[in-house]
């Protein structure tokens, strides 16, 4: 007769959502020599780092979305030119967009100063 061998329950140790993306704002800021706390502060104030957030309150060429608020109508070309993807609600490839328009010295374009 086979005896089966005692089942393990794997624990898997997983850091929250929050750090994971304050792990990729703060990469951004540093390739793009921004100050990482304050670029963590713009994340906060835009979407509470919240990556899936839409703003339905306000309408230019589309909603303001992701992690940093892009307009979703310029995001794409925006995107395109730093080399992310055009998905605005891709964490790593907004806050790399927008670490790369920051560091060309396009921050007027939002409201979170």
């Amino acid at each position: 007769m086979l005896q089966a061998a005692p089942i393990q329950e794997a624990v898997v140790v997983r850091e929250s959502r929050t750090t994971d993306i304050e792990q990729i704002v703060r990469e951004a800021a540093r390739k793009y020599g921004l100050n990482e706390e304050h670029f963590l502060s713009i994340a906060m104030c835009e979407s509470t780092m919240n990556p899936s957030a839409i703003n339905y309150g306000y309408y230019e060429n589309g909603h303001p979305s992701g992690l940093f608020q892009h307009l979703s109508g310029y995001y794409p070309a925006r995107a395109e030119k730093a080399g992310y993807s055009t998905d605005v609600f891709d964490a790593y490839s907004n806050a790399n967009t927008t670490a790369a328009m920051w560091s060309e010295g396009l921050s007027h374009l939002w409201e979170c100063q």
